[in-house]
């Protein structure tokens, strides 16, 4: 069975007939919970769906490059009735959202794009960060998390933090891409990062963003992201 293929990885968050679609791709760790408020803002004008990470459920293995992640969206996408006309990832998800645009357009798709925090550029881990990180995903699981889902989400971030690593973008992508920076904006790697998206992206929107890279989801920070996705889509009239 191809990834593409494995049973529940494309999950219904929001159904509307008739409305244009709406593909959400996760962060590491590939959790559906920090995605539930955005997913009802976007429920309003579309339909929503979120590909769930491989890795998370009993007897699968993750996915250990970022090109690997991206075929097997492209699968799930071209599987489907219709490409989604607009496309949202937040950092590893942004990545691989970026990554599937750019092959959707080599066959005449241009789906508009929101990428939330992310760079195209090899990451460069912190001391202790990925810890912290993976800490907090263990316990967002509850204190009474079945050791095996414990293990998988372990398992699941260290394949996805290594791919990571190991990224860097070339691929350009045509589309409108709409590029949702989190503070501290002024980070050398942040700036660099911004530099290469513009080398890569010749029709990018930037907007700037209250929240930190963690709890730009949060309630407090849902109507700047929001607004900031519903300026871009209403764009020309649209």
């Amino acid at each position: 069975m191809t990834a593409a293929a494995v049973p529940g990885r494309l999950i219904r968050m929001a159904r509307g007939k008739d409305r244009p679609g709406c593909l959400i791709l996760p962060g590491a760790g590939g959790g559906l919970t920090p995605y539930l408020r955005l997913a009802s803002v976007l429920g309003r004008s579309h339909s929503v769906d979120f590909v769930r990470s491989l890795g998370l459920m009993p007897g699968e293995e993750p996915e250990t490059t970022v090109a690997e992640m991206a075929e097997s969206v492209l699968g799930i996408v071209n599987g489907a009735a219709t490409v989604p006309q607009l496309m949202v990832g937040w950092s590893l998800g942004g990545l691989v959202a970026w990554e599937v645009c750019a092959r959707l357009a080599e066959d005449g798709h241009r789906p508009d794009l929101v990428i939330v925090d992310s760079s195209p550029l090899p990451r460069v881990p912190e001391p202790g960060a990925d810890e912290w990180i993976r800490d907090k995903m263990v316990a967002d699981l509850g204190p009474k998390a079945d050791p095996r889902s414990v293990g998988s989400v372990v398992r699941t971030f260290a394949a996805q933090a290594a791919a990571l690593t190991d990224y860097a973008s070339e691929s350009v992508y045509p589309g409108r891409l709409l590029l949702l920076v989190c503070s501290p904006y002024d980070k050398g790697d942040r700036q660099a990062a911004l530099r290469r998206w513009r080398e890569l992206a010749p029709n990018l929107d930037l907007v700037r963003l209250d929240a930190g890279h963690y709890d730009v989801f949060e309630p407090a920070h849902l109507p700047q992201l929001a607004e900031a996705i519903h300026a871009f889509q209403n764009q020309d009239g649209r």
